[in-house]
């Protein structure tokens, strides 16, 4: 039994160096990644970045040619239209589009989705505001209601439930076809934003649902979903423009923006896209959709036209995490990492990592080594740390670090 427990303890010992240790290496030796920044440019009609060569952040077009950041600027008009008024720079028309800053505004829009957007704790009570109310602001309302086996309103001061709210919206609900329970929602819980537009609902069928309130009374849209498209995902966005509502995400790594004429769904004209790894980013003008998506050694930038037709497509591609130093030399020291938080998903757990390689090992036969040199020194027995000198081997610096702490000799 105490044997047993001194097993317990150096367990624990080991876990609890598995997440500070590697915790502390990365605080003191991580090396950013240097991602380029890739936009498209009318006048050029080709790509143009911001990289970091050599330590420096070099402006640059596809073909290597280097500008200086005013003839960068010039050449992305609809990106820098604020800086190119300022100085009287701003061309009237491009490709015969006439400029007016007040459109170029309107149209201008940045969207980014990252893997840790989709993993994390969803609201559980959500405020459904008035889409209507005749008032120049949003206001939030008294009561947030809860969607589940049915909907329900409750008001926050009291934790109450309005039972008359609740019935109406949930009959309206059955009478447009909805089937709880409810699988998924995505909306906008905040006053801060241009337009009441609602919820949007996916039921148990697979099916998206419209849930708005007007004038106090319930408004449901059913919303066809196509039987091969799952739909995992619904973010909700905020546009001047009101050109759609969402971006919905399916379980086929497609995305789909539900657009505001009709609820028709328009597919991102991209490919390769992971919603687990890679990091999404929409960036919208005057002329045309920018759209990026990021994984840990590569990007590609594809460009389309306002009726989402590809124009040009760019893939950049540089070293891999785990080919950079700080992972090169972490792989070397470290046989595992335990993470409480990860940075793709917001939920907490025990998160194992495993280093890419073998090279860990020498370093845990080096730990092994040291114990076994220290027992000599101590004139210790050999077969009575056979166990512990087999911990070492396997779990390397933990390990040795928890055996110390806990030593056998303290149990003799």
């Amino acid at each position: 039994m105490v044997k047993l427990s001194r097993y317990i303890l150096v367990f624990i010992g080991i876990m609890a160096a598995a997440i500070a240790i590697p915790q502390l290496y990365w605080t003191i030796f991580r090396e950013a990644a240097s991602t380029p920044n890739i936009v498209y440019s009318r006048v050029l009609d080709d790509f143009m970045m911001i990289k970091r060569q050599d330590g420096l952040l070099v402006r640059m077009d596809a073909q290597g040619n280097v500008y200086s950041r005013s003839d960068f600027e010039e050449k992305l008009p609809l990106l820098f239209f604020r800086q190119l008024y300022a100085t009287g720079e701003m061309p009237d028309t491009i490709d015969g589009v006439p400029m007016n800053h007040s459109e170029l505004s309107l149209h201008s829009s940045n969207f980014t989705f990252r893997p840790v957007d989709m993993n994390t704790p969803r609201p559980v009570l959500w405020p459904l505001l008035e889409s209507r109310s005749g008032r120049v602001g949003l206001e939030l309302p008294e009561d947030y209601f809860r969607l589940k086996d049915r909907i329900e309103f409750i008001v926050a001061e009291t934790n109450s439930v309005k039972k008359g709210k609740s019935r109406v919206f949930n009959d309206a609900l059955i009478a447009e076809g909805f089937e709880f329970p409810a699988r998924l929602i995505g909306g906008l819980p905040t006053a801060r934003k241009n337009e009441e537009e609602g919820y949007f609902v996916k039921d148990n069928s697979g099916d998206i649902f419209h849930l708005m309130m007007v004038r106090g009374e319930p408004f449901v849209k059913r919303i066809d979903i196509p039987e091969h498209k799952n739909i995992v995902h619904i973010e909700c966005v905020d546009l001047a423009t009101r050109e759609y509502y969402a971006f919905l995400f399916t379980d086929d790594n497609g995305i789909y923006l539900l657009m505001q004429d009709e609820y028709r769904l328009q597919r991102l004209p991209i490919k390769g896209y992971d919603r687990e790894t890679h990091r999404l980013r929409v960036r919208e003008d005057l002329l045309h959709k920018t759209i990026t998506i990021t994984g840990d050694d590569h990007t590609r930038v594809t460009v389309a036209d306002s009726n989402y037709k590809v124009i040009d497509i760019y893939d950049d591609q540089w070293e891999s995490s785990y080919q950079r130093r700080d992972h090169v030399i972490f792989s070397a020291l470290f046989p595992f990492q335990v993470n409480v938080l990860t940075p793709d998903s917001r939920y907490v757990g025990l998160n194992f990592f495993w280093p890419k390689g073998y090279a860990w090992l020498l370093t845990n036969l080096v730990f092994a080594g040291l114990a076994i040199w220290q027992l000599k020194r101590k004139d210790r027995r050999m077969r009575s740390n056979i166990t512990d000198l087999l911990i070492i081997i396997i779990t390397g610096i933990f390990g040795y670090i928890s055996t110390r702490v806990f030593p056998n000799k303290f149990y003799d």
